[in-house]
C-alpha cells in the first residue's frame, strides 16, 4: 500500500464518523443547558447585542428540544398518534424562560463566560450553519480530528496501520466519541488532550521543535477553552517528566526536561491568570455544587462535604462500572501494555489520562460520571492496540518468539511493515 493510500485510510474513517453522525446519531443528540451558554456567548462574539444572543439561543435551545420531544413521543404508545406540536412546543418552552434558560444566577453564568475558547470556536459555523448545527458541527469535527491524532500517535509508536486504525475506532466508539458528538467542551478538550500527550511523546523522541510546539500550542489552546482540565493536564505531564527522569536514564536529555519545563510553567500561568483575571475557580464550583447553583445560600464547609461525598460515591461508581466492566478491563490491560511497551510512554499516558479520574474526584455525580471521565479511555484507545500489536510482531515468521516486551525500548519491527517518521 502506498503512503497516499496509507493516509487516506484515517481520512475515510473519519468522515465516515462524521457521516455516521450526521445520518443517524444526529437526531438522538438532546440539547443542553451548557450548550445554550456556548450559544449565547459565540451569539455575542458575533456582534448580536446580549439581549437578543439570549433571546435566539433560547429559541434554537427549544426548537432543538421540541424536536426531541415530539421524536420521543413518535414511539410512546400513549402518544404514537398525536400530532407533533411542534411550533406549540417551542413556544411554550420559549414562555417559561422569560429571563433566559434558568439557571441564570451571575455567579453560575460566570462560570461558563471564562470558558471563551470554545464559543469563539464555533462562531465560523455557527454563522455559516445556524446556532445548533454550528456548535454541534464544530465539536464533532474536534473528535474527528482527536481520532486522526491517535492514529498519528499510534504510528508514531511503531504500531501497523490496521491497528492504529482500530485505535482511531475505539476513540469514535467510546464515550469520547459519544460526548464529542454533543455542542460541549468535550470534543475539542479531549483533541487538544491527544495533541499534548502527542507533542510530548515527540519531544522524548528527541523532536525537540516539533514537540515543543506542539505541546506549548496545545495546553495553551486548551487553557483558553477549558481552564481547569488543562490546568491538570499540564501538571501531570510535568509529573511524569520528572519521573521519567529520575527512573530512566535513557530518556535524561533535553526534551524530556522540556515535557517538565512546558508542563510546569503552563500549571503556574494557569493558576496565575485565574487568580490575577478573577476567574471562577475550584472553591467557586464547589459552592455551585452545594448551592443548586447559586440558588441557595453558600455552604461554610465545601471541601469537608466533596470529602464525605467521594467516601460515598466511589463504591456505587464500581458497582456501576461492574455491570458493564468495558472501561475497567480496558484500563487493566492499556496500563499493562503501555508499561510493558515503554514506561515513559505509559507514564505520559496515565499522566493525561488521570485528568478523567481527577475531574470525577472533584466532581463525584452520578448521572454525568462516563462524561466527566472520559480521558480515561485514552488508556485502553492507546494501550490495546500496541497490545495487539505485540503480539503480531511476537508471531512474525523469524522474529524472536520471547516476550521482548519486557525491553525498556520499542520493539524492533521491519521497516517495510511498520513505517515510522524519522526522528530528528
Amino acid at each position: 500500500m502506498t503512503s497516499l493510500k496509507r493516509g487516506l485510510v484515517p481520512l475515510l474513517v473519519a468522515l465516515a464518523w462524521v457521516g455516521l453522525w450526521a445520518v443517524a446519531l444526529r437526531p438522538a443528540v438532546d440539547p443542553t443547558n451548557d450548550g445554550y451558554r456556548y450559544a449565547r456567548m459565540a451569539l455575542e462574539l458575533l456582534g448580536e447585542s446580549p439581549d437578543d444572543a439570549q433571546r435566539d439561543a433560547l429559541t434554537a435551545y427549544c426548537g432543538k428540544l421540541s424536536r426531541v420531544e415530539a421524536r420521543r413521543a413518535s414511539v410512546d404508545p400513549l402518544t404514537m398518534y398525536d400530532p407533533p406540536q411542534i411550533v406549540q412546543r417551542i413556544e411554550a418552552c420559549i414562555a417559561q424562560y422569560p429571563d433566559g434558560l434558568t439557571p441564570n444566577e451571575p455567579r453560575y453564568e460566570a462560570i461558563f463566560n471564562d470558558r471563551i475558547g470554545y464559543p469563539a470556536l464555533t462562531t465560523p459555523l455557527v454563522a455559516i450553519l445556524g446556532v445548533n448545527a454550528g456548535l454541534t458541527v464544530t465539536s464533532v469535527l474536534c473528535t474527528a480530528i482527536g481520532g486522526l491524532l491517535i492514529v498519528r500517535l499510534l504510528r508514531e509508536l511503531g504500531v501497523p496501520l490496521h491497528l492504529a486504525v482500530a485505535g482511531q475506532i475505539a476513540y469514535y466508539g467510546s464515550p469520547i466519541g459519544y460526548w464529542g458528538a454533543y455542542p460541549l467542551t468535550e470534543g475539542p478538550a479531549m483533541a487538544l488532550t491527544v495533541a499534548a500527550l502527542l507533542g510530548a511523546v515527540w519531544l522524548l523522541r528527541q523532536r525537540t521543535a516539533a514537540g515543543a510546539s506542539l505541546l506549548l500550542g496545545a495546553l495553551a489552546t486548551g487553557a483558553v477553552l477549558r481552564f481547569s482540565t488543562f490546568l491538570l493536564v499540564a501538571g501531570g505531564l510535568a509529573a511524569a517528566g520528572l519521573l521519567i527522569l529520575a527512573t530512566s536514564r535513557r530518556h535524561r536529555h533535553l526534551g524530556t526536561g522540556l515535557v517538565v519545563g512546558i508542563g510546569g510553567v503552563t500549571t503556574v500561568g494557569i493558576l496565575t491568570s485565574v487568580k490575577l483575571l478573577g476567574l471562577s475557580g475550584a472553591g467557586e464550583t464547589l459552592q455551585d455544587k452545594w448551592t443548586n447553583h447559586f440558588t441557595r445560600p453558600d455552604v461554610a464547609d465545601p471541601w469537608q462535604r466533596l470529602v464525605d461525598l467521594n467516601v460515598t460515591y466511589w463504591s456505587q461508581w464500581l458497582q456501576q462500572e461492574l455491570g458493564s466492566p468495558w472501561l475497567l478491563l480496558g484500563l487493566g490491560f492499556g496500563a499493562w501494555a503501555l508499561l510493558r511497551h515503554d514506561r515513559a510512554l505509559g507514564w505520559l499516558t496515565l499522566a493525561v489520562a488521570s485528568t478523567g479520574l481527577a475531574t470525577q474526584v472533584a466532581h463525584p455525580v452520578v448521572s454525568q460520571g462516563n462524561r466527566l471521565h472520559i480521558a480515561l479511555w485514552l488508556v485502553p484507545v492507546v494501550g490495546i492496540p500496541l497490545l495487539l500489536a505485540r503480539r503480531e510482531w511476537a508471531r512474525r515468521p523469524g522474529e524472536p518468539s520471547a516476550p521482548v516486551a519486557a525491553a525498556p525500548t520499542p520493539l524492533p519491527r521491519p521497516p517495510s511493515e511498520f513505517p515510522v517518521m524519522a526522528q530528528k
